[in-house]
């Protein structure tokens, strides 16, 4: 039995990454590393504790290669604080949420609906949840009225940032709104964090946030966690701080091979941030384009489709969503069930706009002239093996 476990195991993940290496992915919370990333995945800090001192020995390398994370970071995105300890943009969210409100705090915060995160933040930490209004288009903050909740809610948070991100979210706008009504102002960039770290989308704390955070895989081309960073107010870090130190709240082991990968990801980004980036944001504008000229329906045509790496495609409701994405996974064309389009993996792997064009043609055989998924599936076989290396890394 044991050995049959072996091999089963074995034996599904080759599989599966033999058919994801010929998949087009499209998945836009999603992207490749690097090899010299992945290697140190593997590396034996995979094994070790991580915990501050005094209680672990054999951990003088480990505490260099958090403060290389560390020294990054503040670097990349000119921040005082940085913090790469969370497990996952949802950890850095309740790092921050924990760290800075009572229980019972009002705090605003994108709805599903429109694009926000499905957080149950009440299940364990009650909280007075305000929603930020929106446009009739779904996706566009309504300032006017945000500013009026603001000032009538006096939330200890007003959390920008969302699942769907199409556009930037008005910072500047609220900013001093928010100030006045001693509100935090916090940007989740999960999705676009790599597009910040490469200058190529709206800076936050340029625009008058306090605090980023976010993913560390998505745009930003990192290993699976999360990162909280703080412009210059050292008070408000420190009480971030104290949910992720001992004795923590939510982290205690935080994972240094992961940090290794991370303060690696952080150098890739300082060296090749703003080449990728503009590179996924032309990509997605063209994916978006393509798509629409060959009547494919995308949001936003009114406001150019769109500013970061997400393209997405209109459906009449979730189940449609779901029936899409099933269909184009038959040609193995990988998208979610928002059938949101990400362009950021695609460009690690050196695609730019041709390519976009290809890919919009084959989304549009299956979506709108329904040609046999098989057929298509060969086409994207044989586009996706001509870009089997990651781009935008050192040489060894």
């Amino acid at each position: 039995m044991c050995a049959e476990f072996f091999n089963k195991i074995t034996a599904t993940v080759r599989t599966h990454e033999h058919w994801r290496s010929k998949c087009l992915n499209l998945i836009p919370s999603e992207n490749l590393t690097s090899p010299q990333v992945r290697a140190l995945l593997g590396s034996d800090f995979g094994h070790r504790y991580a915990w501050d001192e005094p209680w672990y020995g054999g951990q003088k390398y480990s505490i260099q290669i958090e403060k290389f994370a560390v020294e990054a970071a503040k670097q990349l995105f000119d921040a005082k604080y940085a913090n790469v300890r969370p497990l996952s943009g949802h950890l850095s969210l309740m790092s921050v949420i924990m760290g800075l409100c009572q229980p019972n705090d009002p705090i605003l915060i994108s709805h599903f609906k429109n694009g926000g995160y499905p957080l149950n933040l009440q299940a364990r930490f009650p909280l007075d949840v305000h929603y930020i209004p929106y446009q009739v288009d779904q996706y566009t903050m309504d300032v006017a009225k945000t500013r009026e909740l603001i000032e009538n809610a006096s939330p200890k948070l007003v959390i920008l940032g969302a699942s769907i991100f199409l556009q930037p979210h008005p910072v500047k706008e609220l900013a001093k709104t928010a100030q006045d009504a001693g509100a935090v102002l916090v940007f989740d960039g999960s999705h676009v964090l790599g597009l910040i770290a490469g200058k190529q989308f709206q800076n936050p704390f340029k625009e008058g946030a306090q605090i980023l955070l976010g993913s560390t895989h998505k745009t930003f081309f990192g290993p699976q966690g999360g990162i909280v960073l703080v412009k210059d107010d050292m008070e408000v870090a420190e009480q971030i701080d104290l949910t992720l130190r001992p004795n923590p709240v939510l982290v205690d082991n935080y994972h240094l091979n992961r940090v290794a990968a991370l303060a690696l990801s952080l150098a890739e980004l300082l060296a090749f941030g703003e080449d990728y980036a503009k590179q996924v944001l032309t990509n997605a504008k063209e994916l978006a384009q393509v798509l629409h000229k060959n009547g494919i329906s995308v949001t936003g045509d009114k406001w150019g489709f769109t500013s970061s790496h997400q393209v997405l495609l209109k459906t009449a409701s979730f189940e449609e969503g779901i029936q899409m994405r099933d269909q184009l996974e038959k040609a193995d064309i990988i998208v979610d069930a928002g059938v949101r389009l990400g362009a950021q993996e695609v460009t690690r792997r050196g695609m730019k706009q041709g390519e976009m064009q290809e890919i919009a043609r084959l989304i549009t055989q299956v979506l709108k002239e329904e040609e046999k998924p098989e057929k298509v599936k060969q086409a994207v076989h044989s586009l996706v093996q001509q870009f089997e290396s990651v781009q935008y890394v050192f040489e060894n």
